[in-house]
């Protein structure tokens, strides 16, 4: 079936569709290649760069759920009601553990009172237990969330290069 829905999302749903997608991309490497680094300015800069980034996805979070509940054009899904029921699944989840991964984000960059640039400290709860949950629990739910894009990604690329259904060039 060869572009049975040629159909296309608004230009901010795709925007920020993909804004989003390649800020968490970079997110994600910062997050697990950093800790590589000695520790030193360069690295102090790097973890700098993740925090304001994570900023930045908060907002784009924010703005993609605004534009999709108020204006967003919506598209009907594709497939059987079971791929549909996945497909809506995975797409509740993504925008959920992005939320947590965002919120542990703020509450990890708190406990750790973060030398933002080592030109603004921000207040922290010194408390290395703490510390080290909190940041667990970020890593983790940043791992489930990159999981839950590579099945989005596979989904995309099964609907492209298998079935031919044009959902991929929707977005």
């Amino acid at each position: 079936m060869i572009e049975s829905h040629p159909e296309r999302y608004d230009r901010p749903t795709i925007v920020l569709h993909w804004l989003t997608a390649i800020l968490v991309i970079v997110q994600w490497i910062i997050g697990r290649t950093t800790g590589l680094l000695p520790r030193g300015p360069l690295r102090v800069d790097i973890w700098s760069l993740h925090v304001l980034l994570g900023v930045s996805i908060a907002l784009v979070l924010v703005a993609r759920i605004v534009w999709r509940v108020r204006r967003g054009r919506r598209l009907p899904g594709v497939g059987t009601a079971l791929e549909r029921a996945a497909a809506s699944f995975v797409h509740i989840g993504l925008y959920v553990v992005l939320a947590v991964v965002v919120v542990l984000g703020f509450a990890n960059t708190y406990v750790h009172g973060f030398p933002l640039f080592n030109v603004l400290t921000l207040p922290g709860k010194q408390d290395m237990a703490t510390i080290l949950r909190v940041n667990s629990w970020h890593g983790f739910a940043a791992n489930v969330l990159a999981v839950l894009i590579l099945l989005h990604t596979l989904a995309a690329l099964f609907h492209h290069y298998v079935r031919r259904d044009g959902v991929l060039r929707r977005m």
